[in-house]
């Protein structure tokens, strides 16, 4: 195995502010990989000092990495030290954070293959505290992780809350995140939207539902799965290669897959 996943002994080594808030976003995105962080805390994708203060922090066991091939990106996720970190800071409690943490992916054939669709969700926070960032807002985020230990009947890709207004106190925005690459039948499609609906009956508070596919071809087809929904209107389909801009700008389309093309904007 490359040096690149053996740690080495480090002393004297002095951790930044931005090192933890590192540290701090990969437990909410359970997975980033070195570009993503790099992206959201130092100013670009491919910031030399970002794979440095990385490597620091791996060494130290704040933040693991998954396999990867030569070529591709390290993926990182909650060391030991991390894990602790979090814990001290008021984030969750140690359970959750044992539970929350991500794996090697040692024992997976594929394992970036396998990864695909959480970074394509962790590239939707990274985006989501952007926007948040650039209008002074504040965002809470779930990842898949944490919502299938809150046993919602359910599994979403995804949870948000964003509050817009100057005050703390204000009244959040909330959604939950679904993106979806592979169409589903129209049995597992059937059931999806089956435990939506018992979920927001149980708890009598309907949700959005910000739903990401990849293609124009694909909203249209869960646009019409979703047409005959009794909650049909809290769904909001989206592609994701418009994530940049995802709570704010009209790129959503809801309701009858027949309505006119034009977007709408969530937040």
């Amino acid at each position: 195995m490359s040096h690149r996943f053996e740690p080495q002994a480090r002393q004297r080594i002095r951790l930044t502010a931005r090192d933890l808030q590192a540290v701090e976003a990969v437990y909410h995105a359970r997975y980033l990989n070195n570009r993503q962080i790099g992206r959201l805390l130092f100013g670009r994708e491919d910031s030399s000092h970002a794979r440095q203060r990385l490597r620091y922090l791996f060494d130290l066991d704040y933040l693991r990495k998954r396999v990867a091939a030569p070529n591709e990106p390290d993926i990182y996720y909650l060391g030991l030290k991390g894990r602790r970190y979090v814990v001290a800071q008021g984030l969750c409690d140690r359970e959750t954070a044992d539970k929350v943490a991500g794996v090697s992916g040692e024992q997976v054939a594929t394992p970036t293959l396998m990864m695909s669709h959480e970074l394509t969700l962790s590239g939707l926070y990274i985006s989501a505290r952007l926007q948040c960032r650039e209008r002074g807002w504040s965002l809470h985020w779930k990842n898949t992780r944490r919502l299938e230990l809150e046993s919602l009947g359910m599994q979403p890709d995804g949870w948000l809350s964003v509050v817009t207004g100057p005050s703390p106190d204000a009244p959040p925005r909330q959604a939950f995140v679904e993106f979806t690459d592979a169409m589903p039948s129209k049995a597992e499609m059937a059931g999806k939207l089956a435990r939506y609906q018992g979920h927001w009956e149980r708890t009598r508070l309907p949700t959005a539902v910000l739903w990401f596919t990849t293609s124009p071809r694909k909203a249209n087809l869960l646009l019409e799965a979703i047409r005959n929904d009794t909650y049909r209107d809290c769904y909001l389909v989206g592609l994701i290669d418009d994530n940049a801009s995802f709570l704010t700008a009209p790129i959503w389309r809801w309701g009858d897959a027949e309505r006119s093309n034009e977007g709408v904007p969530w937040a």
